[in-house]
């Protein structure tokens, strides 16, 4: 089986110069993923890994370990990478009901951290965003994800990991997985974006190629924690966004793009999407609600 690794924060900007060094911490000593942004280089790397593979291909589908059958019943692959390709996200999704309750029930009981942060809760300990002791949380990174039965299986679905196949070019050698709570909160957006960081835009650099799978597993409206990105923003970034730092201020977004570009993501439970992030998109932080979201991550 691929490997498996936990959470990745995803690099994100904000008014914190700790924030904004996020993206240098997470790429770490793998110097090269920072070409990453680079569109050239992601095609460049997909042709390479495609060639590489072909040489023994079974030995790529041996490690993932496809299920026989999606759970997605009539999905067109071709239909998802068609639209990836056009627009960066494809929406068609839907987990059956008894899978979205197994996962929301593993996120209930099992302890979360949040990054920076040593001590454990659940949902019940967070009330209008704060851990009790006053401290406040904007998330819950779940713990162990890989022990949920429904989320093992959806890694291993394989209608999931054709459209990746499809779309990168070649079988994902990384695949992670993480269920992620955002908490509501009483704090203004401006004071969140300081210590949230998914909440500014981004553009991800998670690897040499790219792209994820989304899932609501709770309701979300555009007040509880919608997906937000950036239509038309995965080949066309202005040369400072790309050479500078991946995180972008609001204001920065919307002077170059228009606040018309703007894509929010809203769905009721088991909704699903495809994403290619290296578009700009952020998470709008939840004042009504508490999200929670499962991301699949493949490169």
């Amino acid at each position: 089986m691929t490997n498996l690794m936990n959470s990745l924060i995803t690099p994100t900007e904000s008014l914190k110069p700790s924030l904004k060094n996020d993206f240098h911490k997470r790429i770490g000593k793998h110097y090269l993923q920072r070409f990453s942004r680079f569109n050239s280089f992601r095609q460049g790397y997909s042709i390479f890994q495609n060639q590489l593979q072909s040489f023994n291909p079974t030995a790529y589908t041996k490690r993932l370990a496809m299920g026989e059958k999606s759970i997605f019943a009539g999905m067109e692959t071709e239909k998802f990478v068609a639209d990836l390709e056009e627009s960066s996200v494809s929406y068609g999704l839907q987990l059956p009901a008894n899978m979205v309750s197994e996962i929301l029930e593993f996120a209930t009981r099992t302890p979360s951290i949040e990054p920076g942060f040593d001590d454990e809760f659940v949902p019940k300990d967070i009330q209008n965003g704060r851990l009790r002791g006053g401290r406040y949380v904007m998330r819950g990174l779940v713990s162990n994800v890989i022990d949920c039965p429904a989320i093992k299986q959806l890694v291993h679905d394989p209608l999931l990991l054709e459209i990746v196949r499809k779309y990168l070019n070649y079988w994902p050698t990384l695949i992670t997985q993480h269920l992620t709570w955002s908490f509501a909160s009483d704090q203004s957006e401006e004071e969140i974006q300081k210590i949230y960081p998914p909440t500014n835009f981004h553009y991800d650099v998670a690897g040499y190629n790219f792209m994820t799978s989304y899932f609501y597993i709770t309701d979300v409206d555009a007040d509880s924690g919608p997906h937000i990105m950036i239509k038309n923003s995965r080949d066309n970034k202005p040369l400072k966004m790309l050479l500078r730092s991946n995180l972008q201020t609001d204001d920065a977004v919307y002077s170059y793009y228009g606040k018309d570009s703007e894509v929010v993501i809203t769905g009721k439970s088991g909704f699903g999407f495809v994403q290619d992030p290296s578009c700009l998109h952020k998470v709008k932080s939840p004042t009504t609600a508490n999200r929670l979201l499962l991301q699949i991550r493949y490169s």
